[in-house]
């Protein structure tokens, strides 16, 4: 069966990129012989899929002894991509984050109108941490009822209950109870816990489903994942918080703080969100259910029933076509799992290292060469591949892992409301909104720029440590900060705030990427420290703007 596979090379020489020569490869023997001579430099991998379009990233460094090339060969292949399955895969995606975000980007307006004041991130930071128990409650359920509960059915569930916590919201998000001595925001805190629990559980069932796809659709995936907390964003910055609070006599001719409505309500904000999960939620159905979507799976058994009798009917018309039984053929099955195992240090196909067996049986001697050159390669690759981490530097990830969450998952959404609002709704709502948005393209940033190195990733840990100590310092010195009142203090919080929340993105992506090439269990260690380190932090936070007298809320108007 022929492969018609094009590549797109680029050069980059210091700053400049200029494209290489287009280069295709024909039969698989040329994807053999072409993996050989090295179409782009000196490749240091090169898999290509027979019916499966592919993504792959290679960095590679010149041969010259004056001059280092870096060589970027980006591998596109078209032909059977299926763009409805990535259109749904993006909606899909969508819906993992989408109530927790939109929620947050709403805390400028709900400060001003639920009971608890400032101090309603803290309860919400804390109420997200608790929605964990829907991960622990799912694997509890498949240690007692193993291969029972099909994951497909639990998806509905989360995505029906997420739903439909976003369009109660809408209506009954203000409704309070007095528990105790106090007014709280009752309703609103059990709607964004079930909204949360979407979240909480998509890293253990969202993306094993997309897993079952082609990996580039795992891609598309997580593209959806980004757009949950920038599309509410990006909405929020339409809908304003009506500007700055500013000081009318009431009837008792008392000076009360005014602000003026914003351009829509939360009302219909929440329902915005409610549409957009109820499209994930129908996306997904098709993913689950579609025929047309099922022929991109990596499942045999199911891409099979989907492709039909007319494709093996093509197939073996074809036969006469093919590569001969010797040729290192590219399945989709076996080359998405040696991606989704390790994409980054995989190294040649396994077929490869079949094939000089296979040449011995048919006895072709150019295929012994062709042998000798992939096992002189892969000797290449083999020296190339990246060491293990030493047990300090393995542990010292984990423990930066643990700090920056701490801060950037469970203090920092208690705090802003202090550090922030003393310079008024408006920068209130800029940091809130701008910082969701810092954060999918700080990953975007980290996929194509990513940084392994122990010193970069200290001075960028160290940088947003600095910059932490000034919004911890805005938020202690509420209800005056520094720079009150002052163009310049506003646009300063604003910047600290985004730039913070995209370097602690940044650094979490990288040391997960450095991680996940140990293999093991290494990522969920990383995991499992982020999310303790979130815990931390959002329960001391807690209690310390609750319970004590650290934080000092602000009035325009005292």
């Amino acid at each position: 069966m022929q492969l018609e596979v094009p590549y797109q090379c680029y050069v980059r020489s210091g700053s400049n990129i200029t494209p290489m020569k287009r280069t295709s490869m024909s039969s698989s023997k040329s994807v053999q012989s072409s993996a050989n001579q090295v179409i782009c430099g000196q490749e240091k991998r090169c898999l290509i899929s027979e019916g499966t379009p592919l993504l792959s990233y290679q960095q590679v460094q010149s041969s010259s002894a004056d001059n280092m090339t870096d060589v970027f060969c980006i591998c596109h292949r078209f032909s059977n991509r299926k763009f409805l399955v990535d259109i749904l895969a993006i909606l899909f995606g969508i819906s993992a984050w989408l109530s927790v975000n939109g929620t947050f980007v709403q805390l400028p307006l709900l400060v001003q109108s639920q009971p608890e004041g400032w101090s309603l991130p803290s309860y919400i930071a804390v109420i997200i941490q608790i929605a964990n128990v829907g991960p622990i409650l799912y694997s509890i359920s498949q240690k007692l009822f193993p291969g029972k509960i099909k994951d497909s059915w639990i998806i509905y569930v989360i995505l029906i209950l997420g739903s439909t916590a976003l369009l109660l919201m809408a209506f009954f998000y203000h409704e309070t109870s007095f528990i105790s001595d106090g007014q709280y925001s009752t309703a609103l805190f059990v709607l964004i816990f079930v909204g949360a629990l979407v979240g909480c559980t998509s890293s253990v069932l969202f993306m094993p489903f997309m897993g079952n796809f082609l990996e580039i659709y795992l891609i598309s995936y997580f593209i959806g994942e980004g757009l949950s907390g920038f599309l509410p964003s990006a909405v929020a910055l339409i809908q304003g918080v009506g500007g700055n609070p500013v000081c009318i006599p009431d009837s008792k001719n008392v000076s009360v703080p005014y602000t003026e409505p914003p351009n829509f309500s939360s009302e219909s904000f929440f329902i915005f969100l409610f549409v957009v999960m109820t499209l994930s939620t129908i996306s997904f159905f098709l993913l689950n259910n579609l025929g047309y979507c099922h022929s991109e799976r990596t499942d045999s058994q199911t891409r099979s029933q989907a492709l039909g009798m007319e494709y093996i009917k093509t197939a073996e018309g074809s036969r006469s076509n093919r590569a001969p039984a010797h040729s290192p053929i590219f399945t989709v099955r076996e080359d998405v799992e040696v991606l989704m195992k390790d994409p980054e240090t995989s190294m040649v196909h396994p077929k490869l290292h079949n094939a000089h067996r296979n040449t011995h049986l048919h006895g072709n001697a150019a295929a012994k060469d062709d042998v000798a050159t992939t096992n002189s390669f892969s000797s290449e690759l083999s020296a190339d591949k990246r060491p293990s981490l030493s047990q300090s530097v393995y542990i010292y990830f984990l423990v930066l892992s643990a700090w920056v969450c701490m801060f950037g998952n469970g203090i920092f959404p208690s705090i802003q409301s202090y550090s922030c609002l003393p310079y008024g709704n408006v920068a209130y709502h800029l940091s809130v909104t701008l910082g969701s948005m810092a954060n999918p393209m700080a990953c975007f940033l980290a996929f194509f720029y990513p940084y392994s190195s122990v010193r970069t990733i200290s001075i960028l840990t160290l940088s947003s440590t600095i910059i932490t100590g000034y919004i911890m310092a805005t938020a202690l010195l509420s209800p005056v900060p520094p720079l009150m009142n002052t163009p310049g203090g506003e646009v300063l919080v604003v910047l600290t705030w985004v730039i913070v929340t995209g370097l602690i993105t940044y650094i979490k992506v990288s040391i997960a990427s450095v991680l996940r090439l140990e293999g093991g269990r290494a990522l969920f260690w990383c995991g499992a420290v982020q999310q303790m380190g979130s815990a931390v932090g959002a329960l001391i936070f807690f209690f310390i703007i609750n319970f004590t007298d650290t934080f000092t809320s602000y009035s325009p108007c005292e």
